[in-house]
């Protein structure tokens, strides 16, 4: 006989989650004070999932001490299909031609799948005699933040004053040889004491969030968003990404709000990148199908590393392509801007042992936060796990026609 299902969940209050469609949080069942996948019966993780795949993002609080080798098999918990490689590589991204080596991100020696990220030096932690990770999202003078990613960053007196900014949005994928994972899981292990800290929005409006604090947007309230002639072009089009997408931007300055690049000329020409096929290269759906949402198509397109759009019409069947790259990235931004509101945002409020785990094909992310000068400050240093990891099956366009590409890669 199976154990009594105990597992339940509550959504995160409305003044939270507003508009944005996003949060919950996960109660384990009583006596469980850390995460025991071994305790939960099939309806718990049914639960569990519906959590998920329903609010994008949710919250297990008080997990500090939690094995790092849980992580991993908590993933394959929403994807059977994730792969025990984390979605970077088997090792951290240290190539200084891809952007992402800027994190200096490492990796627990017993549990490979999870990076360490955050801000500071750490010493002798999980096996790794000494270590250092930097916050993207930070005042240093260095090509680390968005004071040189952002084409027109805040001013010192803005950061004086407490603003911050999304540095780039985006979901958890190489776009390159591997697949977007189903979800990604961080785990909170030491949070900066620092004030809050707040980002201001086109419509004047402020947001309130605590310093390095992780933002997220739906993809599903992304969608709803559009226009219905908009939709219609989401639901038929397909996005091709550019070749080693991160070397391709590495150069480049992206707009205000982080999503997207405003300025062409930048790019590293796809001659002088490292070693690419287009068989390898990711093409995905514009409007994704999630898989406990059936009839909530999810708008997920990475802006900044967008390169061509291929569009079925389903009346006449004809194929339009449009592979100008300064206009794939204004069609992306023009639709996709429209979630950049308050309301629609979601920053979650890091406390030490948060376990967060997020719909990685349902959500885009960003790092915020201003906390560079404090990286020396022992109680003001920032760690977090993550673990993603690569899935064996691609996204699934929301809507299927003739000719639909769902390899996952683009065709050659």
């Amino acid at each position: 006989m199976s154990k009594p299902t105990s597992l339940t969940f509550t959504l995160l209050p409305e003044s939270i989650r507003q508009c944005s469609a996003i949060g919950a949080e996960v109660h384990l069942p009583p006596g469980m004070s850390l995460l025991d996948l071994d305790q939960l019966n099939e309806e718990d993780k049914g639960i569990f999932r519906r959590a998920l795949f329903e609010n994008q993002v949710v919250i297990i609080r008080k997990q500090k001490g939690i094995d790092p080798t849980v992580l991993p098999r908590l993933a394959k918990l929403f994807d059977e299909s994730a792969s025990d490689i984390h979605s970077a590589g088997d090792k951290a991204v240290s190539d200084p031609r891809n952007i992402l080596s800027a994190y200096k991100a490492g990796r627990i020696p017993r549990a490979p799948q999870v990076g360490i990220i955050g801000s500071g030096k750490f010493h002798d932690y999980e096996g790794l005699k000494e270590l250092e990770v930097v916050h993207l999202v930070e005042f240093a003078g260095q090509n680390l933040d968005h004071t040189l990613f952002h084409e027109k960053p805040l001013e010192q007196t803005e950061i004086a004053e407490g603003f911050t900014r999304p540095y780039r949005w985006h979901m958890d994928t190489p776009f390159y040889e591997r697949l977007p994972g189903e979800v990604t899981i961080l785990h909170s292990i030491r949070i900066p004491n620092l004030p809050d800290q707040k980002i201001k929005f086109p419509d004047g409006s402020t947001k309130a969030i605590g310093a390095g604090a992780t933002a997220f947007f739906s993809g599903a309230r992304a969608f709803t968003l559009l226009t219905p002639e908009e939709q219609e072009f989401a639901l038929n089009t397909t996005v091709t990404y550019a070749p080693q997408a991160y070397e391709y931007i590495r150069k480049c300055k992206s707009s205000e709000d982080g999503l997207t690049i405003p300025t062409l000329g930048r790019e590293v020409h796809i001659d002088k990148l490292s070693e690419w096929s287009w068989d390898k290269v990711a093409e995905h759906p514009m409007a994704w199908r999630s898989p406990l949402n059936p009839d909530r198509p999810f708008f997920q397109v990475h802006g900044c590393c967008v390169y061509k759009l291929t569009t079925h019409n389903p009346v006449t069947g004809e194929v339009t392509i449009i592979d100008d790259v300064e206009e794939v990235r204004r069609v992306v931004y023009g639709m996709q801007s429209k979630i950049y509101a308050a309301k629609n945002i979601y920053a979650h409020r890091w406390e030490e042992g948060d376990l967060v785990i997020f719909h990685n094909r349902g959500v885009m992310h960003s790092i915020t936060g201003q906390i560079a000068a404090h990286k020396q400050d022992e109680d003001k240093k920032r760690m977090l796990w993550q673990c993603t990891m690569t899935s064996q099956n691609p996204p699934k366009s929301f809507r299927t026609y003739e000719g639909v590409n769902e390899t996952g890669y683009a065709r050659v």
